[in-house]
């Protein structure tokens, strides 16, 4: 395994949609081994999610884990999931208004508003068909990584830009501010 360059805002490659993969080319060993590769560098940046454009490979593929992330201790637990060429069949009209970060922009974190339930379809690891009907923090989850596929960044998404800030200014100031409400942190 070995861990890839993550791509930062301004490359590129985190503005162009993602190309789907064909079913033959999931069980190829060399995607497959992309895919241990992609888990093993979102693990290493205590990452919640990593899609494909993120390590500069344009194509439909997103990883998400949550369990015991130092970033977010909070985080409900998500068991290692591997989406490829996922399509949203539903996103609820009920929205969230909560902080999002990501380490394509790294160390900065926004407000953004996000659906509060979706159903994604996707294929798995394997090329079987799968179906997430997900809400609250896991469905953000969902929307911030396959935003990656389409060439978006949680910052395009921001309504009040006035909630930008560093990440030491967010511990500071926001955290302890916001932390009984009900918000995430993505």
């Amino acid at each position: 395994m070995a861990l890839l360059k993550i791509a930062r805002m301004g490359n590129p490659i985190l503005r162009k949609i993602a190309e789907a993969v064909p079913l033959a080319e999931i069980e190829t060993p060399a995607f497959q081994s992309f895919i241990d590769d992609l888990v093993d560098t979102m693990r290493d940046g205590d990452g919640l999610g990593l899609a494909a454009p993120q390590v500069h490979v344009s194509k439909q593929v997103v990883v998400v884990e949550s369990i015991e992330n130092e970033r977010y201790p909070d985080a409900p637990s998500i068991g290692l999931l591997v989406l490829v060429n996922p399509v949203f069949k539903y996103m609820s009209k009920e929205t969230r208004y909560g902080w999002e970060g990501c380490l394509s922009v790294d160390n900065l974190r926004g407000k953004v508003t996000r659906s509060r339930a979706v159903k994604l379809e996707a294929l798995d690891r394997y090329g079987k068909k799968m179906l997430l009907d997900w809400e609250g923090f896991p469905a953000v989850i969902l929307q911030h990584e396959t935003d990656h596929l389409r060439g978006t960044l949680f910052v395009d998404r921001m309504k009040d830009m006035t909630t930008l800030c560093h990440l030491e200014e967010f511990s500071r100031y926001w955290v302890r501010k916001e932390s009984d409400d009900e918000e995430d942190v993505v």
